[in-house]
């Protein structure tokens, strides 16, 4: 019982400290370089759903564990409750993409350069493996797909800044008749801050942090017994504000992405407003 009890209290401190953006947590929608403690594990529930030409609502819960305090594997899954009208296809957060696909990913934050006392310099690739639970998308076959991510960035007590991209590719025949899902090549900028208030209170307390967060998605044409599917591909920008918060082993984060570009193909349905609430557990 002592011992549950000391690791119940090891889990609140590290939660409410600076450190507990190393648990794998920060924006909702750009790509972020913390990873998972050794031997610490997550669950993340997520709400997402758009809403413009189209609506659509998904939940996606995803698992993940610490290997070491740099290495994480997570799984998510799909769990799609409603599409009414259409959207344009799309990935929507990059921990958790709003496509139904099972999806895995190894991240491995190879590079971490202190800077003084809570800040730090990283960098974190990941790579992800997608098996999607449909057999079509935008009418064509689709088969397994892969994901490679790069992000480096800054991170301290009060403030944050990380850039990144990601590129996924469906594989699958590669001849001129074959069907191929088109790409998407996805890009993001966030900028976080932390106030003063929640940096140096006693424990336990709330924690809360707010981020700016900026993301582009490309996806190029797809293509239909080789030939290009006329209203796909295109490139559109989203920006938003999003909230993170922390108390013990809970966590909750989430905001609003609003269009601010849309450049696509042909005559494509187009998302105005995206949004997300996740809520998280972690433990050891």
């Amino acid at each position: 019982m002592h011992s549950f009890v000391r690791k119940l209290a090891v889990c609140a401190v590290l939660a409410s400290s600076p450190a507990a953006l190393a648990s794998g947590h920060g924006p909702v929608y750009g790509l972020a370089t913390p990873t998972l403690g050794k031997g610490s594990w997550s669950l993340d529930v997520a709400a997402m759903g758009a809403d413009g030409d189209g609506h659509a609502l998904m939940l996606r819960p995803m698992v993940g564990y610490g290997i070491t305090s740099d290495l994480q594997v997570s799984l998510s899954l799909p769990i799609p409750l409603y599409t009414l009208g259409a959207l344009a296809r799309s990935r929507m957060m990059t921990m958790m993409p709003a496509d139904e696909d099972v999806e895995l990913q190894l991240a491995w934050r190879f590079q971490r350069k202190a800077l003084g006392i809570g800040s730090r310099i990283e960098t974190t690739g990941s790579v992800y493996v997608d098996f999607p639970i449909e057999a079509h998308r935008e009418g064509a076959r689709i088969a397994p797909g892969v994901v490679g991510a790069l992000v480096t960035g800054y991170a301290s007590r009060s403030w944050y800044a990380w850039v990144g991209g990601l590129y996924r590719r469906y594989l699958g025949p590669i001849d001129d008749g074959a069907d191929h899902v088109g790409d998407t090549a996805m890009y993001s900028v966030v900028v976080g801050y932390r106030p003063p208030w929640f940096q140096n209170r006693e424990l336990p307390h709330g924690d809360w942090r707010v981020f700016a967060e900026l993301v582009g998605e490309y996806n190029f044409p797809t293509r239909i017994a080789g030939q290009q599917v006329p209203n796909s591909g295109g490139h559109r920008i989203f920006v938003g504000p999003t909230l993170l918060g922390l108390y013990g082993a809970w966590g909750i984060s989430g905001g609003p992405q609003f269009a601010v570009y849309n450049a696509l193909d042909g005559n494509q349905p187009k998302d105005v407003v995206r949004w997300v609430v996740n809520f998280t557990y972690w433990w050891f």
